[in-house]
């Protein structure tokens, strides 16, 4: 098995930088865009279930069907791994709360510190910048490792061969432009979301959050044997 399972949720969500790694990898990426797709039968070496403006919450059946499929593949011991949206189906599918946050997350933020001596973020320096855009958050599943956290929520977390990290290190400069420009009316109604100043901060941390995933991706790769 050397196809990774995609599962796309959002048009503008797509697997960015982390795709380019796996390609450069040899590894054949399975794209399945879920609102309009069936999920395939699990036969790959990971699954990565991507973000999205809806919530773990909203009583969708394609959500549904991805917390089975996080199940399942956890079952098998086969890799997942959830980010943002992605992430709370994961703690959703785990038995755990999905709920708003006090604060939306949008933006680059320094201050995700690591939480456990597991290897994923071994080379990273703690706290670590990343590339934010969320409103809800997760309680930690039962049996799960917490991972990362920042001064506001629950980061990232681990149970068994399932790994959930509610920031995008993902992200390149194209995605981020076009997420500002799709969202422009909605973020003009946030007073403490600056949408140029996200623009203008790209220079000087889009850098550091690519090299942050690169690192992850390595550690993803050697903790899981990909």
């Amino acid at each position: 098995m050397s196809d990774i399972l995609v599962v796309q949720n959002a048009r503008l969500e797509g697997p960015g930088e982390l795709g380019r790694l796996l390609e450069s990898d040899g590894f054949r990426l399975d794209v399945v865009f879920a609102k309009k797709e069936k999920l395939p039968s699990l036969d790959h070496s990971a699954v990565v279930v991507l973000g999205a403006p809806e919530s773990a919450n909203d009583n969708l059946e394609y959500l549904k069907n991805e917390m089975s499929l996080i199940r399942e593949a956890s079952g098998k011991d086969i890799p997942v791994l959830g980010i943002c949206l992605g992430s709370q189906l994961m703690a959703k599918a785990f038995g755990a709360n999905v709920f708003s946050g006090p604060m939306k997350e949008i933006g680059f933020y320094d201050d995700i510190r690591v939480d456990s001596a597991s290897n994923l973020f071994r080379g990273i320096q703690s706290p670590f910048t990343v590339f934010h855009w969320h409103g809800d958050t997760f309680d930690i599943p039962k049996n799960a490792t917490r991972l990362a956290y920042s001064g506001l929520y629950n980061q990232a977390f681990q149970a068994g061969s399932a790994v959930g990290v509610q920031f995008h290190l993902e992200v390149d400069r194209e995605t981020i432009l076009s997420w500002l420009e799709n969202a422009a009316d909605d973020l003009a109604k946030i007073p403490y979301i600056d949408p140029k100043s996200i623009q203008n901060q790209m220079d000087q941390n889009l850098p550091g959050v690519q090299n942050n995933m690169r690192t992850f991706y390595r550690n993803f790769k050697s903790e899981f044997n990909l």
